[in-house]
This record gives C-alpha cells, sequence and structure tokens, in this order.
C-alpha cells in the first residue's frame, strides 16, 4: 500500500511554509551541477544496489538500480531538508538529507517509482502521486529527473550529465562494497560501463576497477586495508581504509608488481571530496564534511578520531606490505615523503608522523643486499665504492660500532630521480650519509688490520679516483694533505698495517717491493700484482728503496734513538760517506728526501768553544771556519760541525746544502718596531724582524780589543758576512710592519741588526780607530772596505770628496733601488712616463673576489625549482606609504654576506669590486642589499634577486638603472643570455659591471628563466 503522500505535503507545508523559494538553493550546492550523479551512487550504495543505471535522453535521466525497495521513511527523506533517512547515521554514506536534493540543479519534479511508491515532488518537498512507472527487469527503483527548470536548458542539462557519465572514473567504484557495476546509455546509442572486482589478498583486498575515462579504457588495481572504528553512541563500527595503486608486472617481467605513488589523492568520503591529503596513496573513512562536501571540518572530534585510526592503520599496513613482497623504493616514494607538505599543525600530521616512527623503529627501509633495515640502523653511501667495498660487518666495524648497519639501495641517491626520497631518509630520519672523507677518518688500524689483500685491491682500485683523500702537501709544511697519507692503509708483506708516511706526508713509511728480498718494509706483494693497486701505489708516492730510502730508513733512522752516541766511530763514518756521495747525486727528488729528514735528526757531531762534543741537527751548528770562530769567539753557547767532516769542498757543499750555516744566523724578532711608527689597526698586527746571531757580543767584544790588526780582522770578517747577506737579499737590513685599516697595509724599517751595527763603533778607519757607520766617510774607510756600495749606503756611510761626480751619481741610484742607464731612460721618455703614472695612480689593489662555483648545477637548479614553488609573489599595502609585505620570507643579507666574503674575510662589491668601505661595531661589514630587478621583471621573492653593493654604487644603481625601464629591461636579457659571470651596464657616464659569483648568477639565471 503506497505512502499517505498527501498527509506529508500537508505536514512538509506546516514544516516549511507555502512559499518555498527559500528552499531553491537546494539546487545550488555544489559548484558542479553535476555532483548529483555521486548523491545518486551515495543512495543507491546504502540501499543494498549491486548495479546502477544511468539512462540519459534529450529530456530527461532516469536511473534504475536494484537495491532494496521505498518506504514511507525514505518518501519522508527526499522529500524533507535534513530529514534523510541517513541522517547522523555514519555507518552510512549520506550523512545528510538535503544530497538528494542536488538533483535540482537539473529538475523541478523529480519522479520515483520503487515497489508500490509511486511519486514526484514539487517545490521540494512536496510529493504528488502519479501513475506506476515499472523499472524493468531484475530493478527494484526507478527514479526519473525531467529537464525541466526555468534557468538550465534541456540539451545544457543533457551535455553536461553526459559528460559527467563519460568521465565518471572507474575510481569511483574503489570504496564501494556493493556496487559492483555502473552503466550508462546516451542519447546518441553510444554508452559505457564500470566494473568492480575484488579478491582477499592477505590482510587486504585487492580491487580491480575497469571502465572508460573520456572515451579511453581504463584499468586500475588497488591494494586496500582497513581498520574498524567504533561509532560512538551505539554498537555498530565504521571502517577507516588506505588504498595504494599497483601497478602489474610487464609482459616481458622485467619491471615486477609494484605499489606506484598516484598524483591526485584528494581525501574520500566514499567518493572524491575536494580536500587534498598530498599523499601517494587514497584514505578513506566516514568524515563529516559541509553539505557541500567542499571542506572537512579539522576541528571536529570525529574527524580527529578518524585520523587518528588511520595513523594506527598505516603503522601496521608497512610491515604487512613487506609481508606481501611489495615493499620497494616504488612504495617509499608513495609514502608522505616531503615533510614540507606537513606542518605539525595539519590535519593529516598524525599519518606522516606514524610513518616515520614505523621507519625509525622496525626494519622496513630496502638494503643494498636485498634485506631490509631499520632507519635507526641504516646508512646513506655517498659514494657508490662504499657500498661495494664495505658489506655485512665491515659496515659496523668500520665506523667502530657493535650495530648491525645496513646500506640503503643503491637506487636512492641524492642527485637520481628518488633524490626527494633521499632527503627524506637524511633529513626526516635522521639517516647519515657516510662519505668517503668520513670512511677515511673512521678507519682504524683495528678494522683495516682484519681485512683480507684481495679487500685492500679493491680499496685502492677504488682510491685512484678519490684524490682528495690521499693528496700530498701541496707545499713545504702544508699540514691539509690528504687523510689517508695518516692512516695505516698500507698492508706489509709481513701482514702489519702501516702508516704510508711520516707526519711531514711526504717521507714514505714503506716501499714498494723490488725485484729481489730486502729488509725494508714493503707493500704486500700479492697486493702489487693487481695493476690498479700498483698504479695507485705509485700515485700515492710509493717507489722501490733506493740509496736515498736506505739513508732515511736505516741510516739516519739509527740516530733518532736516545743512544745515538753508541753508534761506532767507524760506522759513523760510513754512514756520512754514505749520505755525502748521496748528496752529490743527479737526483733532485732523492736530495730532497734525504735533506728532509736530516734536518730533523741529531746525525752530525759538535763542538763548542768549551770542547764539549755532542750529535746535533744541521739546522742547529755552523760550519767550523776560521772565520765564523773568529765572530763567535766571545759566544759560548754556538755549536760547529766538527773536525772531521771538513775534509774537502764537496763535503763542505753537502752540509751547507743540509742546513749547516755557513753564515751568522738571522734570528726573528717581534721587537723593535721604532716609537711613534705603531698605527691604528682593526686587525691582528705583524711585525717582522730580525737579529743577526752573536752580534751583540761582537759588537761589544771588538770595541774591547787594544791590537788594531785584531780589530782589523774581526771588523773585515763581519764586513764580508753582511756583504754576502746583502749579496743574497737586497732587503737584508729591512724589517717589516703589517697592519690592516680599511685595507691590507704595510711598511718597512731598519732591522735590529742594521740598529746595533749603526749604534756601535765598530767600522776601522784609516787612522787605526773604531767608529760609527754614520760618523764617517767613504775617504775614511780602509781600501779593502771600498766597493762594496750597497753596505756603504745600507751603513749610512756617506760619500767622500774624493768620489767623481759620475760615481756619486751611480751610488744614489744604487741606493734608489734602480740602475743609472735606467735614470737616463726616463729622462728621455718623460711623456711615456707621465701616462704610465696616471694609469698607476688610477688603479688600486683590489681584494680577491670571491667565485663560489656551482658543485651540482642539476641538484641546484631541482632545489631552486622547489623554492619557486613555494616562494610568495612579491606583493604591497598601502599604507601611509607603500610597504612591501612579502620579503619577509628571505634573507638576503646573511646571503649575501656568505657570497660576497672571501678567504681573506673580505666582503667585495659586485660594481666596483672594491672592499665595503667599512665594518660595523659587530665587526661584519656595511653594505647595501640592491634588488637587481623590480618585481615586473622579477616577480618571485629570493635571495638571488638582490646585489651586494657598497653606498656608492647602491646611489648610483638606483639613479641610473632601477630609475629606467629601459635599461633595466636591457640588463634582463643581459642576464638570461650572458655566458659568464660579468654583465656590462652603465652607470650614467661610468662604464662598469656587475660581476656575480657562480652559484648567484646560476640561481639568478635559472630563476629569469623560469620565470619566462
Amino acid at each position: 500500500m503506497p505512502t499517505d503522500y498527501d498527509r506529508i505535503r500537508e505536514d512538509n507545508i506546516r514544516e516549511y511554509g507555502r512559499g518555498t523559494r527559500h528552499l531553491s538553493f537546494l539546487g545550488r550546492l555544489y559548484t558542479d551541477r553535476t555532483h548529483f550523479v555521486f548523491e545518486l551512487l551515495q543512495n543507491a550504495e546504502d540501499a543494498g544496489a549491486t548495479r546502477i543505471l544511468f539512462s540519459l535522453f534529450d529530456d530527461r535521466l532516469e536511473v534504475t538500480h536494484d537495491g532494496r525497495l521505498f518506504n514511507e521513511r525514505d518518501v519522508r527523506g527526499v522529500c524533507g531538508v535534513g530529514e534523510g533517512t541517513k541522517t547522523e547515521d555514519l555507518t552510512q554514506i549520506g550523512k545528510f538529507g538535503i544530497g538528494f536534493k542536488s538533483v535540482y540543479a537539473y529538475t523541478a519534479t523529480p519522479e520515483v517509482h520503487s515497489g508500490g511508491e509511486d511519486f514526484r515532488i514539487e517545490n521540494y518537498v512536496r510529493p504528488y502521486a502519479v501513475t506506476s512507472k515499472p523499472a524493468g527487469n531484475s530493478w527494484t527503483t526507478l527514479f526519473v529527473f525531467p529537464f525541466n527548470t526555468e534557468k538550465i536548458a534541456p540539451e545544457t542539462a543533457c551535455k553536461e550529465i553526459g559528460a559527467r557519465l563519460r568521465n565518471l572514473s572507474a575510481r569511483t567504484l574503489l570504496f564501494l562494497r556493493r556496487i559492483n557495476e555502473i552503466e550508462y546509455r546516451l542519447p546518441n546509442s553510444t554508452g559505457g560501463v564500470y566494473l568492480r572486482e575484488e579478491i582477499a589478498r592477505g590482510p587486504a583486498r585487492q580491487v580491480s576497477v575497469i571502465g572508460q575515462n573520456n572515451g579511453k579504457d581504463e584499468e586500475e588495481n588497488w591494494l586496500i586495508f582497513e581498520r574498524p572504528v567504533p561509532v560512538p553512541g551505539n554498537s555498530d563500527t565504521v571502517r577507516v581504509e588506505v588504498s595504494f595503486r599497483l601497478e602489474a608486472e610487464d609482459k616481458a617481467g622485467k619491471n615486477p608488481e609494484r605499489i606506484v605513488k598516484v598524483k591526485d589523492s584528494p581525501l574520500v568520503v566514499y567518493f572524491p571530496t575536494e580536500k587534498a591529503t598530498r599523499f601517494g596513496f587514497l584514505i578513506q573513512g566516514p568524515y563529516r564534511t559541509t553539505p557541500s562536501r567542499d571542506n572537512i571540518p579539522k576541528d571536529d572530534d570525529w574527524n580527529g578520531t578518524l585520523v587518528k585510526e588511520t595513523a594506527e592503520l598505516i603503522g601496521d599496513i608497512l610491515s604487512e606490505i613487506k609481508d606481501l613482497g611489495l615493499l620497494s623504493v616504488s612504495f617509499l616514494e608513495a609514502l608522505p615523503i616531503r615533510t614540507e607538505d606537513f606542518t605539525d599543525d595539519s590535519m593529516f600530521y598524525p599519518i606522516v608522523e606514524s610513518v616515520r616512527n614505523t621507519l625509525i623503529k622496525e626494519e622496513l627501509l630496502p638494503t643494498d643486499d636485498g634485506s631490509f633495515v631499520s632507519a635507526g640502523n641504516a646508512k646513506l653511501a655517498s659514494a657508490d665504492w662504499l657500498r661495494k667495498l664495505l658489506q655485512g660487518d665491515q659496515i659496523s666495524h668500520s665506523l667502530n660500532t657493535t650495530s648491525s648497519l645496513k646500506w640503503i639501495t643503491a637506487e636512492i641517491t641524492e642527485t637520481g630521480k628518488h633524490s626527494v626520497l633521499w632527503k627524506y631518509l637524511r633529513n626526516g630520519l635522521g639517516i647519515e650519509e657516510i662519505t668517503p672523507e668520513k670512511f677515511a677518518r673512521q678507519s682504524s688500524e683495528y678494522f683495516l688490520s682484519a681485512q683480507p689483500d684481495d679487500w685492500f685491491v679493491k680499496l685502492y682500485g677504488f682510491l685512484i679516483e678519490t684524490e682528495q683523500l690521499w693528496r700530498a702537501p701541496r707545499w713545504n709544511g702544508d699540514s691539509a694533505f690528504g687523510i689517508l697519507r695518516s692512516k695505516p692503509i698500507l698492508r706489509l708483506q709481513d701482514g702489519k698495517q702501516w702508516i704510508p708516511f711520516k707526519p711531514d706526508g711526504t717521507t714514505p713509511n714503506a716501499f714498494l717491493p723490488p725485484p729481489e728480498e730486502t729488509a725494508f718494509p714493503v707493500v704486500s706483494r700479492s697486493i702489487v700484482t693487481d695493476e690498479q693497486a700498483r698504479t695507485f701505489l705509485k700515485r700515492l708516492g710509493l717507489s722501490e728503496p733506493d740509496v736515498f730510502d736506505d739513508i732515511v730508513e736505516r741510516v739516519l733512522a739509527k740516530y733518532t734513538k736516545t743512544d745515538r752516541e753508541s753508534v761506532p766511530d767507524t760506522e759513523h763514518q760510513a754512514d756520512i760517506q754514505k749520505i755525502v756521495r748521496a748528496m752529490g747525486s743527479d737526483s733532485e727528488a732523492g736530495k730532497r728526501k734525504v735533506i728532509q729528514a736530516a734536518r730533523q735528526t741529531s746525525f752530525l757531531k759538535a763542538t763548542n768553544p768549551m770542547g764539549d762534543i755532542v750529535f746535533k741537527k744541521p739546522t742547529e751548528i755552523y760550519l767550523n771556519t776560521e772565520e765564523l770562530r773568529r765572530y763567535f769567539s766571545c759566544t759560548q753557547e754556538v755549536w760547529f760541525l766538527h773536525d772531521d767532516y771538513c775534509s774537502s769542498g764537496t763535503e763542505i757543499d753537502a752540509w751547507r746544502d743540509l742546513g749547516v750555516f755557513s753564515l751568522p744566523r738571522k734570528l726573528p724578532t717581534l721587537e723593535g718596531l721604532p716609537d711613534g711608527e705603531k698605527k691604528r689597526s682593526t686587525r691582528e698586527e705583524k711585525i717582522e724582524n730580525y737579529d743577526m746571531d752573536g752580534l751583540a757580543k761582537f759588537l761589544q767584544a771588538i770595541q774591547e780589543l787594544t791590537d788594531v790588526e785584531e780589530q782589523k780582522k774581526s771588523a773585515t770578517v763581519l764586513w764580508e758576512f753582511l756583504r754576502k747577506y746583502l749579496d743574497q737579499d737586497a732587503r737584508f737590513f729591512k724589517a717589516k710592519y703589517e697592519w690592516f685599516y680599511y685595507s691590507q697595509q704595510s711598511k718597512y724599517f731598519s732591522s735590529m741588526i742594521l740598529v746595533r751595527l749603526k749604534n756601535s763603533k765598530w767600522v776601522p778607519t784609516k787612522d787605526g780607530s773604531l767608529e760609527k757607520p754614520g760618523e764617517i766617510t767613504t775617504d775614511h774607510l780602509l781600501d779593502e772596505f771600498l766597493g762594496a756600495t750597497e753596505l756603504i749606503q745600507s751603513l749610512g756611510i756617506v760619500e767622500g770628496a774624493g768620489q767623481s761626480e759620475d760615481e756619486r751619481k751611480r751610488e744614489h741610484a744604487t741606493e734608489l733601488g734602480v740602475s743609472l742607464e735606467d735614470i737616463e731612460f726616463l729622462k728621455n721618455h718623460r711623456d711615456e712616463v707621465q701616462q704610465l703614472k696616471a694609469a698607476l695612480a688610477a688603479r688600486k689593489d683590489r681584494p680577491t673576489f670571491p667565485t663560489r662555483p656551482v658543485a651540482n648545477p642539476e641538484r641546484r637548479q631541482e632545489r631552486l625549482g622547489e623554492q619557486l614553488t613555494d616562494a610568495p609573489n612579491k606583493e604591497y599595502e598601502k599604507r601611509e606609504r607603500s610597504v612591501r609585505t612579502t620579503n619577509g620570507t628571505i634573507d638576503p643579507t646573511t646571503w649575501l654576506r656568505n657570497q660576497y666574503t672571501n678567504d681573506a674575510d673580505q666582503m667585495v662589491c659586485q660594481i666596483c669590486k672594491e672592499e665595503m668601505p667599512f665594518r660595523k661595531r659587530d665587526g661584519a661589514h656595511y653594505f647595501e642589499k640592491k634588488e637587481a630587478l623590480s618585481k615586473k621583471y622579477l616577480p618571485k621573492e629570493h635571495e638571488a634577486q638582490y646585489l651586494a653593493l657598497c653606498p656608492l654604487c647602491a646611489a648610483k644603481y638606483d639613479e641610473f638603472v632601477k630609475t629606467d625601464d629601459e635599461v633595466m629591461a636591457e640588463l634582463r636579457e643581459e642576464i638570461v643570455s650572458a655566458e659568464d659571470c660579468e654583465i656590462p651596464i652603465s652607470l650614467g657616464d661610468e662604464k662598469t659591471s656587475i660581476r656575480f659569483v657562480g652559484t648567484h648568477y646560476h640561481d639568478l639565471q635559472n630563476i629569469l628563466e623560469e620565470m619566462g
């Protein structure tokens, strides 16, 4: 018996009034009018239907399904507002009684025929009985929607609904449980079918959906996991679900079945909503939505419960995916690995955190050996050869830990297609990256000793391409040589581990094995037979032992011990002869090897004036000459080479080469800066001054001599020493003072040596007296002292009357550091000299401009793209003046300071290339940051859009570039098209350029190209 429609109609008139214009909003519930199709699918699913058919005609839409028959409660539901049978029933898809009312976008009088119910609805809420219309074979319910609204023509309605049915997507069926088939028929006799098939697969359901999308066949396979959630207030439960897209194995069998990331992943409340999740998979649940399903209230308690339950579910899913054999890199890519997409207060953050915590604790990350590891026991290898070299327990042992460490699979690299996943593992999960440098520093003798010879063959083969780990010192005293030069990476023939070089980084501790047997420490012969290993060891600096190695390793080594005095004289003499013969060799490299070791070894016998004999380093003693004996006659703390060594000139040359002094040593001192010479300095000052060993005592002693001839002999010795020093170094008498004030500055002053010489009476004169140099003329000098013009002038001895005009000119020229011929040349080319002076005056010493090369352009460009995606456009608010509101998202000051500060801690202006004019009170350079281009030419906020300029160049840039739109347009084109890092510009009449470091120019050019 049909429902009493008249009574329902009268009830609704009392409820909603006789006027129904206030209900017209029901036809405008959704921005997409065709969304009502999903509402009808909801009704059919909740009615238990397994099939549904949409039949579209030119003037109407008919919908039939095979669900349960309508009853009076259903009639009241579709005729009411907010009174559907599913109201507040979280176990049903439709939670809003107004959902059915979305059909009023296209119809004014929908009809329902189901069992004994046949009625038409008018004015949204008023049912009227109509003639019965059968639904058809196997169908139970028929809806008829005539296209009879005033605002939408039938042809428009037919076109829009037809497009929706064609583009419905098989994925619509994914989370339905009852409907397995959706069929549609169009007025042109075409149509289509969407099908759903489901099978059990372990703890999940594998669902296949098949159909057409915009005329193209589509088939998708999904793996769906679920978790029951109790409904508050009753005994029912609902489900939260997580679904992963499955990609089947290809026919060739090259790509196995795998889970893949989906690009579009809205939250699903049985059907997709407009709420994006940003996951690579789908989550579904009976969330409370707004009536139009365009938003999900974040602070709703029920919605919060569903998110937490989904987080628990996905924590369990990860291990189940592993058990199903589907835990791969592709699956990890589908997880929420872009942490910047999920802030701590975002709605779905508990799901993100659940994934992270599970990956940290459980063995779910694929490794290089095909197993799985937790993030806590995983390591990333920055170089592929580390994975090949360190396998199994070697990883843990090399890093000195008892944890069972494993390498993350080689598929995941910092710069490859899985770079985002690499970043998540590194930063999100905190997995340490092991670099070759880290491996080198961690390598211990304990670990290396446990490795077999063939492991070292592999190691040496890999090290050929990583020279920075074993680079030789670049200069004498360079301590920044490769770390492996001081690590025990050599496996010797006797099985020991050996450090390749002594602390200086160049003197070998071991050798390549020669053909014959040897007592020298040599690398294992089984290793050296490998060609690559031998090549590496040679490039490292090892060679077969020779006479020089014999001296370093065996001869000199005897004298490094505390009992060196016990070496027998005959053996010592043999050692000395071997060293002398080696120093006469033509091998410069071999001699350097001996010199370096000898200067650090006390192997030479030395005597002092009291007759003591001890072993000393060459650099601690003097040749035993008559001149040096006279000079140091009043000094007890001096050591001379023992007489046993001075048998020939050849030996004396060898001793000089090894570091034995033939002249009194120059001794550095930090004292002696003249009064009044100290300058204001903003950095640490430096004084390079020198005294001469024994000089003070010599000058005192010579004045105590009473014999004129003895005075003359002693003074002649000193005079010759000084003359020889000046021949070797024209600045012998000069000391240097360096300070910093805006720039590095320096000046020369008289060294302590010269001050002592000028202030003492030691120069013998023709009348037999000793005088200070500045108190005599050349006329007073002894004949044998004449001719040493440079020394005479340095000491301040003035010219005597007996000199010719030409001699005086030549002496003046020598004092000025030029020749008389050069002076004549300058006199004859006065105009050219003036031009040169002008050019030199205009040129200043500029600081070194920093370079900052781009180490990895592809990775930097990818990171730049990510930054630009999130970068806001420049925006301004109109206040009392125009104020930009978006530049708080970047920090150009710090960025520019890092880019344009060179290794000498000088920050350089990009236009004048000079150091910034002053430092602030905090020690940082003052500079002005200027936008290179205005909003019109560069709309995005980014540090690279700024220039680092001194105040003067900043003012010029504002005046001549920023205010001229045509100039700015040309500048933009220059930056985009230029091939190097220097862009020519004009600042008024001044032709100059903007110079960029490599990283700055790379970023700015790529940003402009990205903006188009």
